[in-house]
């Protein structure tokens, strides 16, 4: 399985986020050279993996009942936090975006 988002902060295309067989990698984009999405991804590295998602973006989907209704609502297995990601992250509180098909 393969899917991905691109990921903006403040509207600036900064990198992707991927799911793959193997798990997860984040990655900025070559010439991005801006603040680091989190303390936990500091741009110096460049590129991160994890087998599961990463716990920055996890927070970003949504929790408890609401997680439930989303899930009822969309189709979306619960369990399923980048798939939420995927149909919402266009729609999230903060300064990141999560957009999918680019």
């Amino acid at each position: 399985m393969f899917r991905q988002v691109t990921v903006l902060l403040y509207g600036k295309k900064i990198g992707y986020l991927r799911q793959q067989d193997t798990g997860f990698t984040f990655e900025y984009l070559s010439d991005y050279k801006g603040i680091p999405l989190s303390l936990s991804f500091p741009v110096e590295k460049r590129v991160f993996h994890s087998a599961a998602l990463f716990p920055y973006f996890a927070s970003l989907a949504p929790e408890g009942w609401l997680r439930s209704r989303v899930s009822e609502l969309q189709k979306i297995d619960e369990k399923d936090l980048f798939g939420m990601l995927i149909q919402n992250g266009s729609n999230l509180l903060g300064a990141v975006q999560l957009i999918a098909g680019e």
